[in-house]
Formats: C-alpha cells, structure tokens, sequence
C-alpha cells in the first residue's frame, strides 16, 4: 500500500487490473494544497482533493460513460477476490521466469531482474534499438514496446531497450514453461531481426502456442 508514503497515486483500470481503459487519482488524508491555490471568494486554501477534482472536472473531462463506470466496478470486484492475489504473484513468477531466460541467452536487464510484472531489456550489448526490436518482434506476432533506459543515448522513439510484460498472457493461462518458450522465440527474432523467414516460423508457433489457451472457454458466436 503506497499511500503511507506518498500524497497522491495514479494507476490505470486496464492493463494489470484488467479493467476498461481509463485511469485512478487516489489520495489518502486529505490536506491544503502545496501551491497556494485559494478560493476564489473566501480565500481560503483549497484542499489537494479540490485541486484534483475540478482538473478531472470539467478540466479535462466532460459527460461519464456509464458503460465504462459499470465495467470499472466490475474490474474492482474482481480485484478483491482471492484469486486475484494468485493472478498478481503468478504474475511476478512468470516475470521472473521470462527474465532468467532471457539473461541465460545473454541479454542485460535493468536492475538485474524484475520483482514486478515487468521486463526492461538493455539492448545495447546486442547492437539492436528498441525500435528494430520491437518492429521485429510485431512481424512474429510478439506485442513489446521500445522503451528508454539509464543512461540512454538513443531519443524516447529510438530507445535502447525493450519492454515486455507478462499481465495479459497470464490471464490468458501461461506459466513459467511458456514464457521460458516466449524468451525463446524472442531470442531467435533479435538473433536477426530482418530474417523474414525465423519470423514467419515464430509466428507459427506464437499461434500454436495461444491456441492452446484460448480466451474464452465456450465458443462465442
């Protein structure tokens, strides 16, 4: 729980907590504003939740989604059930997993590893761009992002590093076995990321390998 240290936290409702696009301003106790902002008519200092509230609203936000509310609400329902707290720490293994193998094959990792849902590949020891890389891996049907790392000469759309997450793919079903295999493949396209030919072949068994866990259990119409 940040809260304890921290004012303010934001988080988005989709990606780990598999919710609706959007995001979350959280404040724990409430307090005057560090900014001086006062009310217009009494003068008084406004609390940090007024500031927070009146940017959402109507700064940069108008008419609620009622959809989107309701599939919100559904998101944090499902958040505080058990099983996902064994998401969460099957989430990390899987990370781990994925990132052992990939030092094992000789890539860097920022810090050393993970302890979280995330990867940061340093690619510079390879001679590749996070750019390359992950155009290379999205013709083999690996979704990743380029991303900046420590020290990093290349600009925010060159990058030199690569970031992977493990989130929707455990959702779907895979374990350490799978991401020992995604490593794999992964390798294999960064190996040579203009072989056409490797990346029609892990496409291949990109596909094979999420038709065994397909997204939904009964076939939808």
């Amino acid at each position: 729980d940040p809260m304890p240290h921290t004012h303010v936290v934001t988080t988005t409702t989709h990606k780990t907590l598999r919710g609706p696009r959007g995001g979350m301003i959280l404040v724990g106790e409430d307090y005057e504003n560090p900014f001086g902002k006062t009310a217009r008519k009494s003068g008084r200092t406004k609390m940090m939740s007024e500031l927070l509230d009146s940017a959402v609203f109507p700064g940069t936000q108008g008419g609620p989604l009622m959809h989107v509310i309701a599939a919100k609400a559904v998101a944090f329902k499902e958040a505080l059930r058990p099983d996902f707290r064994d998401y969460s720490q099957q989430i990390v293994e899987n990370a781990k997993a994925m990132g052992a193998a990939l030092r094992e094959r000789g890539y860097d990792l920022v810090s050393g590893g993970t302890d979280n849902h995330l990867v940061l590949i340093d690619l510079r020891n390879k001679g590749l761009t996070g750019k390359t890389a992950e155009q290379a891996l999205e013709e083999a049907g690996i979704t990743a992002n380029k991303n900046m790392v420590p020290f990093d000469d290349k600009g925010p759309f060159v990058t030199s590093g690569l970031r992977l997450g493990t989130p929707a793919m455990t959702t779907r079903g895979f374990g350490p076995d799978e991401f020992i295999r995604v490593a794999e493949m992964i390798d294999r396209v960064l190996q040579d990321p203009e072989d056409q030919e490797v990346q029609s072949d892990v496409e291949r068994e990109v596909n094979a390998l999420c038709n065994q866990f397909p997204l939904y259990d009964v076939a939808v119409a």
